[in-house]
């Protein structure tokens, strides 16, 4: 596994993923992200004009989700979605953003329809195969203390982005997946 490259794990994680009933799925990434949701919880800036939640509210009912309780999905997903499109050169925040980004996504998952949000960018990079493995795909990076990267461009500038340091997150990520 130590010689495994980025790309084959992904491709790995998504085969062993295909096999799981969908909310099987679902528990496994929410075992994913949840580690990052207390980060989450502690940012209180605001994202925008009139939060309908605050960003503790909103994180409250991602774990409400998760444990299969009832909630607003839609303004949930509102709020985390505009938390994810931070405006800022800070890359602690766009990896809070990220964050924010995977749990709104999961949220989407686990709701099975198209929540409403004002915000038109995507949440995930779309450069894994399947929305389980792009989800893991952000996660490496937001969990590693990186600013999302395609991993090819990771490779081409060293300097800015920490390949090995992503595919032993991926690794660990692969080990909890599968476990």
């Amino acid at each position: 596994m130590t010689d495994t490259t980025y790309p084959d794990l992904l491709r790995s994680i998504d085969e062993f993923a295909d096999d799981l009933p969908p909310g099987e799925q679902l528990a496994r990434l929410y075992g994913l992200i949840a580690p990052l949701l207390e980060r989450l919880e502690q940012q209180e800036a605001d994202f925008c004009d009139e939060p309908a939640l605050s960003t503790s509210e909103a994180v409250q009912g991602i774990r409400r989700a998760a444990d299969g309780e009832p909630v607003d999905a839609d303004a949930i997903y509102d709020h985390l979605t505009e938390m994810s499109v931070v405006e800022d050169q800070d890359p602690e925040l766009h990896v809070i953003g990220q964050s924010a980004s995977a749990a709104a996504t999961w949220l989407g998952l686990v709701a099975g329809r198209e929540l409403r949000t004002i915000v038109e960018d995507d949440l995930i990079p779309r450069f894994a195969p399947s929305t389980f493995s792009q989800i893991v795909d952000l996660l490496v990076w937001t969990r590693s203390g990186q600013m999302y990267v395609f991993w090819e461009d990771a490779v081409t500038d060293p300097d800015w982005h920490d390949l090995q340091a992503a595919t032993r997150e991926l690794q660990a990520m692969f080990l909890e997946i599968t476990a």
